[in-house]
């Protein structure tokens, strides 16, 4: 799912009103979403956009609070328009460069006691026994091994059944603590080309080459509270994973703009899926018990294809003279259509599962800017619906607000933009009967420079 999903940084002049410019046109980052945005160039244009990204998370579990955030330095937009005049009536456009879609870099601690949602106590060890559950003690292997014999968990002895575990923990007071950090970026090559005939049909293509990296690691951990008045010699666990995947993809873009008149302009966008074909990814485990001389590791590799959904866009875009303009923007996607597939593996559970739990989105986008040449202000805001079905998880929806400036002269142009977008989640530290909930509102901010020449 995250690697389906659009969150731009591109250019600071898309950014800064809520990347809901295509129907104005004539911005480089615009061609990754509407290809007939090229047609509104008139001269040739370089664009070149350093950003600064900050994302900070609070959570909320059982009644304790964590607050955690991370900085993360990057280029949003690198790229390349070239114009070429054809005669009174039609002109044509090229262009070349990159535009990034999505930062993953994000950060946050959960921390807190072992309170079960149902009350009582709760524990990672409650999977290690439920993945142990059925499988004789001579046999376990991997996590499950590794917590028998750290005297983790042990065997039922109030069971009916045979080679069944519980946790060695139940009834300890604990305090859990899980830090999650993740790194990476979701980009996109574009080849774009399109016409302008007589500044009234925009048409163009663009051929996207999409490509993403992405790391997880989050280490888990549980200690013996000062509170516990258990004998034991257990001490505390540490649960370490780590997870990394890379891939590159195609997809290909069409789009058209229409102005039917000197103050209005509306367009049309399709977006194919993106294939992906081979996504790498790369998986590790580490554990250890401070007072248990046990340890696990565990690495792997696996590779698949992705497909991602397609996506139909809609722009317009009210133009005020030399003024400034307004851009309503609207995209549909539908995430359930999102496919996993590879050689050696059968993923039909998993894309049953996507089907069942996500659904289509809508995203709202209002763009604005005001031209007080040689100076701009402009204004953003969006919101995109829920991908998740109300079963699964009410809190995917996420706004977006957003404001910058700008200076043009006749040569280069200078652009900011301020980017601030708020989500909440919730979670569960692992998947039990009585794991707690934990709450986590997460904001980041984006500060984008561009620096362009007019040629």
């Amino acid at each position: 799912f995250r690697y389906s999903q659009l969150s731009p940084t591109g250019t600071a002049r898309f950014s800064s009103m809520a990347n809901s410019m295509s129907g104005f046109g004539a911005d480089f980052s615009a061609l990754s979403f509407n290809p007939a945005s090229i047609g509104v160039y008139k001269r040739s244009e370089f664009t070149f956009s350093p950003a600064l990204y900050h994302s900070k998370a609070n959570s909320l579990y059982n009644k304790t609070e964590a607050y955690d955030f991370k900085y993360n330095f990057n280029v949003g937009n690198l790229g390349a328009v070239f114009v070429f005049p054809i005669d009174k009536q039609w002109i044509i456009q090229f262009a070349t460069g990159f535009n990034r879609m999505n930062n993953f870099h994000n950060r946050y601690i959960i921390k807190g006691p072992n309170i079960g949602h149902n009350g009582g106590s709760t524990s990672m060890t409650d999977v290690f026994a439920h993945i142990s559950n059925g499988i004789a003690d001579s046999n376990l292997t991997g996590i499950a091994y590794w917590a028998y014999q750290a005297y983790l968990i042990d065997p039922d002895t109030n069971s009916m059944y045979a080679h069944q575990y519980v946790s060695h923990l139940n009834g300890f007071d604990l305090n859990q603590r899980k830090v999650m950090q993740s790194t990476g970026s979701a980009n996109e090559y574009v080849f774009s080309s399109g016409a302008n005939f007589n500044d009234q049909i925009y048409i163009g293509a663009t051929l996207g080459i999409p490509f993403f990296s992405y790391m997880e690691n989050y280490t888990y951990s549980e200690k013996l509270a000062d509170t516990d008045t258990n004998t034991t010699d257990f001490k505390s666990f540490t649960y370490k994973e780590s997870i990394s995947s890379t891939a590159t993809g195609v997809n290909f873009k069409l789009g058209i703009l229409y102005q039917p008149f000197h103050f209005m302009r509306f367009g049309i966008s399709y977006h194919t899926p993106s294939f992906y074909n081979n996504v790498s990814e790369y998986f590790s485990e580490d554990t250890e018990a401070e007072g248990r001389a046990v340890t696990h590791s565990l690495n792997g590799k696996f590779n698949y294809t992705l497909t991602t959904p397609s996506k139909v866009m809609g722009d317009l875009a009210f133009i005020i003279n030399k003024y400034g303009f307004i851009n309503l923007h609207y995209n549909y996607t539908d995430y359930s259509t999102m496919q996993l597939h590879a050689r050696d593996y059968d993923f039909d559970v998993e894309n049953e599962n996507i089907r069942t739990s996500y659904k289509e989105t809508h995203f709202l986008g209002i763009g604005s800017e005001i031209n007080l040449s040689p100076v701009s202000i402009r204004l953003g805001y969006g919101y995109q619906t829920n991908p998740y079905r109300s079963t699964i998880n009410r809190y995917g929806s996420y706004h977006l607000i957003t404001g910058g400036l700008g200076m043009r002269t006749q040569y280069f142009f200078i652009d900011f933009a301020y980017v601030h977008k708020l989500y909440s989640t919730k979670s569960v530290l692992y998947h039990t009967a009585n794991s707690s909930i934990v709450d986590i509102d997460q904001q980041n901010q984006h500060f984008i420079l561009t620096f362009g020449l007019k040629i």
